[in-house]
Parts: C-alpha cells; structure tokens; sequence
C-alpha cells in the first residue's frame, strides 16, 4: 500500500511514535509519505520558536518521502493548517492515511476519502488530563469549542480512532463525548528491531570502560530533557543514600536554554559519585546504553523511553506524579509504578537496595519486560494492527 502520515512535528532520527512507524510500515512492504510542518529541531517545536520565512521543501529519507510544509494558519501555535494538502494526496493516491493527533487538515483526508472510498483513515490522539485542558480556556474553548466540533464532524469517515495511554482514551470519552466502543488503545511502542541487533551485536565491555565501570557493578539509567518535571535529582539523592562504590547511574539527554539552571544543579549534586552525564545521544546511542544497564529508573514525568527501556528488557520503576499511570505496561510483573506520595529519594533508595540484595527478583523482573516487549510494544505488531 501506498501510506500518508499527516503530523505536525517530525524530527529525523527521533525516538517518537511516527519516525517508528514510517520504518516498520516500510519493514512490512508499504510505501510511506510523511507530510509534516517545517520544525526540524524537536526544542523549537516544543519552545514555538516558528520560522515564519520557512519554505515548503521535499526530500527521500531511508526510502521515506518526507514533505515539509510552512504553516498557512498558525493561530496561537495552537490552531495550526497547511496549504496543499489536497494537492500533496491527490498526486500521491494513498491506499491508508494516518493523522497524528487532531489536524486541522483532517479534512483534506476526508475529501480525498469521500472520492476515493477504499482509501482507510485512522486518527490517534495524544493527548490526556496530565498534558491537555490544563486551564479553563484549554478545556472549554480549545478542546470542547474548537477540536470537538470538528473531529465529532468527520468522525464517521474514521476507520479507527486511538489513544496511546488509557488516560487519553479516558479524556477522549469525556471531553469529547466519543463511546469508549470506537476507541482502542494503541500505546507507544520500541523499536524491536534495532533492540535486538544491539543486543545480539553490542561490545557492552568497551562502553563499560568509558565510564569505569566494572563488569560486577550494578547500572542504572535515566534520562530524556532535564527539566525539573522528571524528578532527576530525587534519583541522584537515592544514589548518594545508597552510596555504593559498584553502584553508577547513566543520565543521558540535557536541558533546554530554560532548564540550564536544573542541569548544573544535578551535576553539582553528582560530584563524588558514581554519575555519568552523556549529553544528547541518538536513538542508537540510547539503547546501547541501556544494554549495559541493570534498571532504568524514571521518577517523573510520562516519557516515551519508558517503552524503549522495556523494549531492552529493563525492569523499570516510574513515578506517577499524576494522572499518568503506566500500570497498563506492567504487563508481566516488569514495572514498578510509585504513588505520588512515594517519589522522593528515600523509597526510590529502599527499592534500589532490594534490587542489589534479590538478584532474583531483578530476573523475573526481566524476564517479564522481555514478554512485555515481544507481546505488546513491538512496533511491527503495533503496525500490523493499524492496518488491519
């Protein structure tokens, strides 16, 4: 088949849900066009930072077609539409279009439908009560004002709409009046593929090395954007109540230009231990690192390096700071999920403990978050399940 993702942001060589999907498509035989705005750099997208000069640009990226288009309405960085859309899918004849989230191109996909009656339409919304109607005027105006009438408009020309968490298919059926019968959960999902070529192929011994760790010692790993939503520093402060010299903790990402301050005062904390800051790594870079990791520990803060952990059979605890529970991945006994009231440094340190002194409780552990991967956040079943 002939593929059309519509999305707002897509960046090359990202960790998100439609760099995965565009390669598994392709994996499984299909042609995928990618129609994205002009954001290439993942902080400007999330910081607005829009240039308004950008032009319309067309490129082929590992066999990917990807076509960038400049905003024709971008009001509020909110209510954004391009121009040319019906052109792009006329030309393009799409057997299966995939709108990322609410589009306010949608439309265009429904016009080409409406003319081109195989042609199947899926949507999946991102968002949830921990991301989305934050305030009053979110909820009411923007959510139940503008976003609702027009998805509940072009809702029966969708062959499937999903939520990548349980708390988005939640707010779906309450903010947006859908039946909980046409929604179905499609969660964010690892790149298995490439997981298992670094586990099979990885040299874990000369990374090691880099960092003075010894092949005995225990390896915990975080990381993503620094920001003081993750809870960063709870985890370096149950490092230093454990102070254990064959303990080490990998921390991978940065921050962005307001953030700076929350990455020095991490780094301040670290001296004298054994904490490593690797700077920005790409999607390859990451899982090598987990591959030398025992645990990944997330303390805040929904992240889609959750999936990628489980995906290099990581046992993983993760912090329900509110309203983003991720018991739905703890499929088979391989993820830990605090209560708000227990993200702080002193529970995290008892947990890390009970790891370092039941070896075998970090095996079953494992082994669950191996089931977990091949089961249920594989992307080439994700996919396949798309195109059903």
């Amino acid at each position: 088949m002939k593929i059309v993702m519509l999305c707002d942001f897509f960046g090359i060589d990202q960790q998100y849900q439609e760099n995965y999907f565009s390669k598994y498509y392709q994996k499984l035989g299909h042609q995928v066009i990618i129609i994205a705005s002009t954001f290439e750099n993942i902080n400007d997208y999330y910081l607005n930072n829009y240039d308004k000069k950008s032009l319309r640009s067309e490129r082929v990226i590992e066999n990917i077609k990807l076509i960038r288009l400049p905003y024709f309405i971008n009001f509020a960085n909110k209510i954004r539409r391009y121009k040319g859309v019906d052109k792009i899918l006329l030309k393009e004849r799409p057997d299966f279009i995939f709108v990322h989230n609410i589009h306010f191109n949608l439309n265009d996909a429904v016009n080409y439908k409406i003319k081109n009656n195989n042609c199947k339409i899926i949507l999946d919304f991102h968002g949830d009560y921990s991301n989305s109607a934050k305030n009053w005027i979110s909820l009411n105006i923007m959510h139940k004002l503008i976003w609702k009438p027009y998805l509940i408009h072009f809702k029966k020309y969708l062959n499937k709409i999903y939520g990548i968490v349980p708390e988005g298919i939640k707010f779906i059926h309450e903010v947006y009046g859908i039946d909980y019968s046409e929604i179905d959960l499609l969660p964010l999902g690892c790149d298995y593929d490439l997981a298992n070529e670094i586990r099979d192929n990885n040299n874990q011994i000369d990374l090691k090395e880099k960092y003075n760790i010894l092949p005995e010692d225990f390896v915990i790993i975080t990381g993503g954007k620094l920001n003081r939503k993750k809870r960063t520093d709870i985890l370096i402060d149950a490092m230093k109540l454990i102070n254990n010299k064959n303990l080490h903790l990998i921390i991978f990402g940065a921050a962005d230009k307001r953030n700076t301050d929350y990455e020095k005062e991490l780094k301040n904390k670290s001296n004298g231990y054994n904490i490593h800051f690797t700077g920005w790594l790409n999607s390859r870079d990451i899982l090598e690192h987990m591959n030398i990791a025992c645990l990944a520990v997330f303390p805040a803060s929904q992240s889609v390096l959750w999936q990628q952990a489980i995906g290099m059979y990581l046992p993983l605890i993760v912090g329900d700071s509110g309203l983003q529970d991720a018991s739905y991945l703890n499929k088979n006994g391989n993820v830990i999920v605090l209560a708000k009231q227990d993200i702080n440094s002193e529970h995290i340190s008892k947990l890390i403990n009970e790891f370092l002194e039941k070896p075998d409780k970090l095996l079953k552990m494992r082994l669950g978050a191996k089931k977990t991967a091949e089961e249920f956040l594989n992307y080439d079943i994700i996919a396949r399940r798309t195109l059903e």
